[in-house]
């Protein structure tokens, strides 16, 4: 019996570090933490792969070379779930991302989840809302002015199932990094690029 265990546990560590060597040579794949969300190795369209939330609410598409942040992860059952992703590039520019997963009945309460979505961010304006797919988005855009010369761009969403409860706010905020010079911020370039990070989010039934 103990041979077998012990052959066993050789064929699993044959097929992790066969899985390991496979892996695309990305920060989302080397970094420890953040591989634990790729769902596949296989590239969904260049420079993304496919993440999945840990409470197997959702799916989105996962930039390459944006990691997870270990220390501001949350989660609570199978029902909320808070990740933070970021990405860096060259010296200058970088990007935020924070996705806030629930599966509770209050989610069907918009109003209330715009407000605390607004929240975040010091939003005072109205949503726009549109359909993708079998879902709700209710989106907006604002500037924060930091400092001098500092800006803070943010593109935010409330991303609702149309089948169940599923929800996830979506906060992207983009900025020069702090002390680079010469950086200039494509706020066009980068509402696209969260756009279609937003639309990639799928709910599991």
């Amino acid at each position: 019996m103990r041979q077998l265990k012990g052959i066993a546990l050789v064929l699993v560590m044959i097929v992790t570090g066969g899985c390991m060597m496979n892996a695309p040579d990305v920060p989302a794949f080397e970094d420890e933490f953040t591989r634990e969300f790729m769902k596949s190795t296989k590239e969904l369209e260049e420079g993304f792969y496919l993440f999945e939330s840990k409470t197997g609410g959702y799916t989105i598409w996962f930039p390459e070379n944006a990691t997870v942040d270990s220390s501001n992860y949350i989660k609570r059952g199978e029902s909320r779930e808070l990740v933070n992703i970021s990405e860096v590039y060259g010296d200058n520019l970088s990007y935020r991302l924070r996705l806030t997963y629930d599966n509770r009945s209050g989610t069907e309460n918009i109003n209330s989840q715009l407000r605390l979505l607004s929240s975040y961010v010091d939003y005072q304006g109205e949503y726009e809302e549109f359909i993708h797919g079998d879902k709700t988005f209710y989106y907006a855009t604002t500037l924060h002015n930091v400092s001098e010369g500092s800006k803070v761009y943010y593109f935010i969403s409330y991303i609702k199932s149309n089948a169940n409860h599923r929800s996830v706010k979506f906060l992207y905020a983009t900025s020069c990094n702090f002390l680079s010079e010469n950086c200039t911020i494509d706020v066009d370039q980068q509402e696209e690029y969260a756009l279609n990070l937003m639309k990639s989010v799928e709910f599991q039934e």
